[in-house]
């Protein structure tokens, strides 16, 4: 280590324990400025005259005065001619920031303050200090940290404060703890999302050092190769797996990311912007290695299945969230036919983790995963279908391992595949495979009250029946929605068919069989007279249920809902515990609110007698009432079924 005399100005090298006290400067550097090794060792006029000169004279004068006859510089103390000494100095910068008796924090940027108490007292804080360029830079960020002591002081040298003594505002700049900030917690016990989260604002000139200046931090080691560009970063995150069992690495959000990047790593630190309460849970409770490899990360995790894909369940959480809930990353397959591989994409559609119940998968069954690092892209149809104008309403499809008819075991230790079939909707093109969502058309206004999605599960293979299920929400007068659910085989549906034959003997050209199907399901979801939040098929071989939002964004709601293989599943239904933002949306399900009758489709029973109760009927048309649940959580009624022995229900007119 090579340290400045502060009285001689003169070089000495040290090593292991013969190092003295010494103090270290932290700043920030000015172009053109500062005094490099070589010019330090044989300085001249132009040297002598440059402000980085009068910077390292004003450190040492204060070291002196503080009893310290040693300082370190990072501007002239390294020979950076040498690519050897660089790297060592480089990985071994925290360890000589914190080892320092004293750190002087220079803002040359920050003028003095006017006093607050008399001469002696502390600086009053202005915004020049919140908004100094010293808390913007990647370096400073291991300064701010590793010092066991780090004092402030302004352009002219005068004192602003210590670091414990101004915590409050550093904390207000740089979302650092104000406990870690005076020393009291533990840097090792911070989550690494919360570490990055410090780094995601900061700049460095160099590509290559936003992942170099933070090594320290990470208590990692690493060669530098200048020249790599943002390849620094994943060589960072890559050495930092090797011994950290911390998923909160994975935590990141799509913030201006390209789409084709598919890896589990983030690109940089930018993207853990909104990171910094992710926490591990359970991340030594089933200890399970990962590690990179050619095929992209190796890693053991729980799945959670949609009904095109997938999500991964992470031994992470939010600090102070539920402790139920799991941070999950949203996957795409790889195999277009959606078979049982276990070599998948990261999501570019989904923008960061969602929060999911841990209920929602069994944590005991960990697939071995491989996410690949690289995108390959695969042909897609020059055809690209124009949809309908989307509402804010969309329902994210959950598919419980128990749905047998719509997934299958694939190889050993893989993942479930989903069985052979193609998905269709009503209105075209609602529904997104790379994401699961089925988004609903919009309100068309009027005595539009109904929105509705219908989607067909056509099964490639001939022994098995095709599925229908409807979605939708009823918009009252009043502005409440409820949300209705129902799954049908498609063999219930045979008065379709032979209104479609009679109208063809007719001579009438009839509808599609989809059209005709979602026409149908929209009159008994209002007749229904209240919302239904979960739903069966006739021989009970496929469930539904819907649960609680998945957005905070008011311009959205997003709902979870579960396909499941038997009636008493993991899950509560509705399926409450399935909610981004850990607080369920009970909109639905509030049993103290008053009983509210609404108004049909054209507000023809407004006058009508007030004492009649929801659900009766009036003028031969329903009411509907948001507070009443079509089925008990446990119970599931047929109320929206039928018999192919009961009389043809009548059709709405072509």
């Amino acid at each position: 280590m090579r340290l400045i005399n502060t009285s001689s100005l003169e070089f000495e090298e040290f090593h292991g324990d013969a190092v003295p006290p010494y103090a270290i400067l932290s700043h920030t550097w000015v172009e053109g400025e500062e005094i490099s090794f070589r010019e330090f060792i044989d300085p001249n006029l132009s040297t002598t005259t440059k402000s980085g000169f009068h910077k390292i004279k004003g450190a040492c004068k204060i070291a002196r005065q503080d009893g310290i006859d040693w300082i370190w510089i990072d501007t002239n103390c390294i020979d950076k001619a040498s690519s050897a000494e660089l790297t060592e100095a480089i990985n071994s910068m925290y360890n000589w920031y914190k080892g320092s008796e004293v750190c002087y924090a220079y803002l040359s940027d920050v003028t003095d303050f006017p006093l607050r108490d008399g001469e002696d007292g502390p600086y009053d804080l202005n915004s020049q200090f919140r908004q100094s360029k010293w808390f913007l830079r990647g370096w400073t960020l291991q300064e701010l940290i590793a010092p066991r002591r780090l004092v402030f002081y302004s352009s002219s040298w005068a004192k602003i404060g210590d670091r414990s003594d101004l915590a409050s505002d550093i904390s207000a700049v740089t979302g650092i703890e104000t406990r870690l900030l005076r020393g009291v917690a533990d840097i090792h016990a911070v989550s690494i999302a919360k570490k990055m989260s410090w780094a995601a604002r900061r700049e460095t000139t160099r590509v290559e050092d936003i992942a170099y200046c933070l090594l320290g931090l990470f208590d990692v080691n690493m060669p530098l190769l200048y020249g790599e560009g943002t390849k620094a970063f994943t060589r960072l995150q890559e050495e930092i797996i090797k011994t950290s069992n911390d998923h909160t690495v994975f935590c990141w959000s799509r913030t201006s990311v390209p789409a084709d990047w598919t890896s589990m790593l983030a690109p940089s630190p930018a993207v853990f912007r909104d990171a910094g309460d992710y926490v591990p849970i359970d991340a030594w409770e089933i200890p399970m290695p990962h590690s990179m490899t050619n095929l992209g990360l190796s890693i053991y995790l729980p799945i959670v299945y949609t009904l095109t894909q997938m999500f991964v369940m992470l031994d992470a959480g939010l600090l102070g969230g539920r402790a139920d809930m799991r941070a999950c990353i949203a996957m795409e397959r790889t195999n277009p036919r959606r078979s049982g591989s276990n070599i998948l994409d990261r999501s570019s559609v989904f923008m960061g983790p969602t929060m999911l119940s841990k209920e929602a998968t069994d944590t005991r069954e960990r697939y071995n995963l491989f996410i690949r690092s690289r995108h390959v892209p695969q042909p897609e149809s020059p055809l690209r279908p124009c949809g309908p104008r989307i509402s804010k309403h969309g329902i994210l499809l959950f598919v419980d391992p128990t749905a047998t008819r719509l997934l299958s075991t694939g190889k050993r230790g893989a993942p479930l595949g989903s069985v052979g079939y193609d998905i269709e909707t009503h209105p075209h093109g609602i529904f997104n495979e790379k994401t699961a969502v089925l988004w609903l058309p919009a309100f068309d206004g009027g005595s539009s009250l109904i929105t509705s999605g219908l989607v067909r599960i056509r099964f490639k293979s001939p022994q098995e029946t095709d599925l229908y299920l409807f979605l939708a929400v009823i918009l009252t007068i009043s502005g409440r929605e409820a949300w209705y659910c129902g799954l049908y085989s498609a063999d219930e549906f045979w008065f379709i068919e032979r209104e479609i034959k009679e109208r063809i003997n007719e001579e009438v050209a009839p509808d599609e069989e989809m059209v005709m199907i979602n026409g149908y399901l929209r009159t008994v979801a209002w007749e229904h007279g209240r919302k239904q939040l979960t739903d069966h098929t006739q021989d009970e071989s496929l469930f539904v249920s819907i649960g609680g939002t998945m957005t905070r964004n008011p311009k959205t709601d997003i709902r979870a809902a579960m396909l499941s293989g038997k009636c008493e599943s993991p899950y509560s239904f509705p399926m409450s515990a399935i909610d981004i933002g850990g607080v369920v949306d009970e909109t639905d399900d509030d049993d103290s609110a008053e009983d509210e009758e609404f108004e049909d489709w054209d507000s023809s029973n407004e006058d009508e007698d007030s004492d009649e109760s929801a659900g009766e009927k009036t003028n031969g048309s329903r009411r509907w009432d948001v507070n009443s649940s079509g089925e008990s959580s446990q119970t599931l009624s047929s109320t929206s079924s039928w018999s192919k022995t009961s009389p043809p229900p009548k059709l709405p007119a072509s």
